[in-house]
């Protein structure tokens, strides 16, 4: 039976054999060395996601921040879908108040998108 370390060195493996590079890095999490894919992204087989890697605390905030936003982002556009799909049901007050409240929405998600640069 395999354990986990024996599928995470087999995932490395094929990684590699996809063309893949070892690293001298490591995953801040579970500290897993990291492979560089072919994208040029930095991934841990073990954790299976990739992961940022920067020089300078500086740049570490930098990416924190775009992070942070995106993440923002996401959640002003999950809260848009919603009340996209309520405003089918509602009439009135009612409609012009979520209405309002989508336009408020798509302003702020316009916004944090162009902040985010994506």
């Amino acid at each position: 039976m395999s354990t986990r370390r024996d599928l995470v060195v087999k995932r490395i493996a094929e990684l590699v054999r996809a063309g893949a590079t070892l690293t001298s890095y490591t995953c801040p999490a579970c500290g897993t060395v990291l492979v560089r894919l072919k994208t040029g992204e930095y991934y841990c087989a073990n954790c299976e996601r990739t992961v940022v890697v920067v020089k300078s605390e500086e740049e570490a905030q930098k990416v924190s921040e775009v992070y942070s936003l995106r993440e923002v982002r996401q959640t002003v556009f999950n809260k848009i879908l919603t009340l996209g799909r309520e405003i089918g049901e509602l009439d009135g007050e009612e409609l012009y108040d979520r209405l309002r409240t989508l336009s408020i929405l798509l302003d702020i998600y316009e916004k944090l998108s162009k902040m985010s640069g994506s």
